[in-house]
């Protein structure tokens, strides 16, 4: 497929991708694509069955217009989160369809969070649904090219997860930090501001944030952005002392760095151990450069539809 084609492919496919009904001149007009172009489009995905003709609108006098609409089973995703818990480890897996409508959600509570615990809920759910096609894992740590670095299950740690799972799965897979895919998904609630960063502060391990910059997640050289533990101003112990003592304290001082050295519009605050962010006073920085701070009660809603955007923007960037 030449690069023109595919390229005009992919606009009906992002729109399709929307959920929305088209109609073939909605198509043309919202691509700029002729009317020609576009029909020998549409008989291309209806034929690999990516899309369906559902029928026609209600004429207003001239002739009616086809109606088509994505078809939400062509794949399924698997999204797939770790959750450290304060005495447990935590799977927990949702199966949708490409409009993120839920097919099936199964989840495993354990006492040490084991690989192989993980690779058995996997293979069960992917036993019962032969069409995913995408599977999208959100993880506590670093992830770069397949493996997990530094992590808040311990047993993952500098584990290739991509090799180990292409032994059962070879179909698409994205993993990634898990702040980074909230920070996605914080994202998509705010889209007129394309600077902004979401920090989470758990009550386990370490604070963590997700960078998005010009309306993309930045990840950094090594996909180690982000990782605010690592700043010199405090040790591990000393982190952990202060988030039980004054983690108030210990917040400000990370977001002021951040506001200095990124300068967001906007900063989301999900914190377990501070219930108002309003305790947060970033009185180093000057006002005229303090971000606007959101209040993010709950960070894994966020990481669910980071997950879903991450997983539509790989099936549509694979198709060729």
């Amino acid at each position: 497929m030449n690069d023109l084609k595919y390229m005009n492919i992919q606009k009906i496919r992002k729109c399709f991708y929307q959920g929305k009904v088209w109609t073939k001149n909605e198509l043309a007009k919202a691509t700029h694509l002729s009317l020609a172009s576009t029909t020998n489009i549409l008989q291309e995905l209806l034929k690999n069955e990516e899309i369906f003709f559902i029928g026609e609108n209600d004429s207003t006098g001239g002739r009616k217009s086809k109606q088509y609409v994505l078809n939400k089973d062509y794949h399924h995703i698997l999204k797939v989160i770790l959750k450290r818990q304060e005495d447990c480890y935590e799977f927990i897996c949702q199966d949708v369809n490409l409009l993120n409508q839920i097919i099936m959600t199964q989840s495993l509570s354990s006492l040490q969070g084991t690989k192989e615990e993980l690779m058995i809920l996997l293979k069960d759910i992917l036993n019962k649904d032969k069409c995913i096609k995408m599977m999208s894992l959100s993880i506590p740590g670093v992830c770069y090219q397949g493996k997990i670095g530094v992590c808040d299950f311990e047993q993952f740690e500098n584990f290739d997860f991509k090799k180990s799972i292409q032994t059962f799965y070879q179909h698409q897979m994205i993993l990634e930090n898990d702040v980074n895919i909230a920070s996605i998904g914080f994202s998509c609630h705010y889209p007129e501001c394309s600077h902004m960063i979401l920090v989470y502060q758990p009550l386990v391990e370490y604070i963590g944030c997700g960078i998005i910059v010009n309306g993309k997640l930045y990840n950094g050289f090594t996909h180690f952005a982000g990782e605010l533990r690592f700043l010199p101003f405090y040790t591990p112990q000393m982190q952990d002392e202060m988030l039980k003592k004054n983690p108030a304290e210990l917040l400000e001082k990370q977001l002021s760095t951040l506001c200095c050295v990124l300068n967001p519009e906007m900063i989301g605050v999900c914190s377990d151990a501070i219930d108002d962010i309003k305790k947060i006073h970033l009185s180093t920085i000057p006002t005229m450069h303090q971000p606007r701070m959101i209040h993010v009660k709950d960070l894994y809603p966020l990481i669910e539809d980071g997950l879903y955007q991450m997983s539509i923007k790989g099936i549509l960037e694979e198709e060729r």
